[in-house]
């Protein structure tokens, strides 16, 4: 139970840490805005409280990941861990497969007739 706690806790940091990381101003040049608008996109501006968070979060996480990295009793646990969980979503792959193939096929018709939908309903 102490694994999969650890695990969780890893997995979510990861998470929020790489979200925290994306929502911080980069010195990458800004993209030349494209004269064709999307109509469904969504524009994510964390509140403070969020941000403080996640950056709260970030730092434990750090903490975390220093003390596995230097800690060889966690560190062992934290690998243990890590390949049950590998161990357990290949397992669930290989039982689940047809059920993935499946269910990838569906939405890939779906998505396919939505585009056709769409591109015919464009044409003039």
């Amino acid at each position: 139970m102490k694994r999969i706690a650890l695990l969780f806790v890893l997995v979510m940091g990861l998470a929020a840490a790489s979200a925290a990381r994306s929502q911080q101003p980069g010195n990458e040049p800004a993209a030349k805005p494209s004269r064709k608008t999307a109509t469904d996109t969504v524009d994510f501006k964390p509140s403070p409280e969020l941000q403080k968070s996640l950056e709260d979060l970030a730092a434990a996480l750090q903490t975390l990941a220093m003390r596995i990295a230097n800690d060889p009793q966690v560190k062992s646990a934290a690998m243990q861990v890590a390949s049950g969980a590998v161990t357990t979503a290949q397992q669930v792959i290989a039982e689940q497969s047809v059920h993935i193939q499946e269910a990838l096929k569906a939405a890939a018709d779906r998505i396919s007739a939505q585009s056709a939908q769409h591109s015919g309903s464009k044409a003039p």
